[in-house]
């Protein structure tokens, strides 16, 4: 009979609680996760910063997910800022990068997002498939991102309409900053390619009540080592941009 196991993969602080605006000082929060009560994991974040977990329990019964802030400060107090339920109804479709499930939480002052996924696992797996040989070594790279045109559109004179563009590769944020038209934006993103991999383009307005939308994806495999440079264009939720990427054989 299977049974299922419950990842916690990152967390990503896009606003911090902490607002003690000391010069020079940076603005600290305390975050905790608690996996139905108890304390899987705690560490200071800043803004901006992203904090690679390795949190994995087996999931027999629905399991619920805090995150709970505290700005690292004299007299600072604890908000659950927002819960996730994990449970196998999140189970994905096992390809690589569509299994993730990002929640935003914005209360309390905060603003963060958690990454996670379920994953089914066999109690008994009986003899799998002789396994094809390794291909050869190659690296993903993600070359640089163009924005065509932004989401954004405040139509404030004076003001660029700026785009808050984030990459993640199976999940993972790899990149993340603001874009404007005609902007092209260099990377520095090259990963070993042991598997295949889904990188997604993921593109909100830089505004008030901005909402996050993938607007599209590309899948780095082996099979294109030495083809040299590739440009995928999506053209989705009022957005246009363009990601160029290969993959190299070493």
């Amino acid at each position: 009979m299977p049974s299922y196991e419950g990842i916690l993969s990152s967390i990503f602080c896009q606003s911090p609680r902490s607002n003690h605006n000391i010069p020079g000082v940076p603005e600290l929060d305390v975050v905790t996760l608690r996996w139905n009560g108890e304390q899987v994991a705690r560490g200071e974040m800043e803004q901006g910063q992203t904090w690679t977990l390795d949190v994995a329990r087996p999931l027999t019964a629905p399991a619920t997910v805090e995150v709970v802030v505290r700005p690292n400060e004299e007299g600072g107090v604890e908000d659950v800022i927002g819960t996730v339920r994990l449970s196998e109804t999140d189970l994905g479709t096992g390809i690589p990068g569509t299994d993730f499930h990002v929640t935003t939480f914005d209360d309390a002052g905060a603003q963060y997002e958690l990454t996670y996924k379920v994953r089914r696992i066999d109690d008994a797996p009986g003899p799998g498939p002789v396994p094809a040989p390794d291909p050869a070594p190659a690296d993903g790279i993600l070359s640089w991102i163009f924005c065509e045109s932004p989401r954004s559109n405040h139509n404030i004179p004076g003001v660029p309409e700026l785009d808050v563009v984030t990459l993640r590769w199976n999940g993972e944020q790899v990149a993340r900053g603001e874009m404007e038209q005609g902007q092209t934006w260099t990377l520095d993103v090259t990963r070993p390619l042991t598997a295949p991999a889904t990188v997604d383009v993921v593109v909100r307005p830089n505004e008030e009540g901005g909402v996050e939308d993938v607007i599209g994806s590309v899948q780095l495999v082996t099979s294109l080592a030495g083809d040299g440079f590739r440009t995928a264009r999506f053209d989705e939720a009022g957005a246009r941009y363009e990601l160029t990427y290969k993959v190299q054989p070493r």
